[in-house]
């Protein structure tokens, strides 16, 4: 007569105490790095979206035949707004409530938050020139969205240390 003797399969206590521990300490490395990513990727996000709405502006502007405006800082927000040629309000960024809060107006080496409050866009697409500069709220990246040349032509640009790229 044979006698089977039962296994066990599983893990003991100390093994899962271990692998939490361990775990613990990877997952306090990474949540700064984590941190650090999300404030890179608002920024991105916020910059990316503000020359797409400028594109949308500029193409209203064409298909309405009548100007379209965007406004910085429109009523004490901080953001912006994309007003369609009968004034009304198309899109609205309020820095505040959108991006977690992370985002705001800033030049990396001026006080210069943009240079002009009001970027209008003709019904040729054209504009004058003027650029918004973003940043977040720990300073480590820079953008510049707008119009460096009043041929129409939006610009996005990152700051690379010392010059725009």
């Amino acid at each position: 007569m044979r006698h089977y003797r039962h296994r066990q399969h599983g893990f003991s206590i100390i093994e899962i105490m271990i692998t939490t521990v361990i775990l613990g300490i990877f997952a306090s490395i990474a949540v700064p790095n984590l941190k650090e990513w999300s404030r890179g990727y608002y920024l991105k996000s916020a910059s990316t979206n503000l020359y797409s709405h400028m594109q949308m502006a500029k193409l209203g502007a064409v298909k309405d035949n009548q100007a379209w405006t965007v406004n910085f800082n429109p009523n004490g927000i901080t953001g912006y707004e994309v007003r369609n040629s009968a004034g009304r309000v198309v899109r609205r960024v309020n820095f505040s409530s959108a991006y977690n809060g992370e985002i705001q107006f800033g030049h990396p080496t001026s006080a210069t938050l943009f240079d002009t409050a009001t970027l209008t866009f003709n019904p040729n697409g054209t504009s004058g020139t003027g650029l918004a500069f973003l940043s977040n709220k720990s300073h480590s990246g820079y953008y510049s969205v707008g119009l460096p040349l009043a041929n129409g032509s939006i610009k996005l640009q990152k700051w690379g240390n010392s010059q725009w790229k």
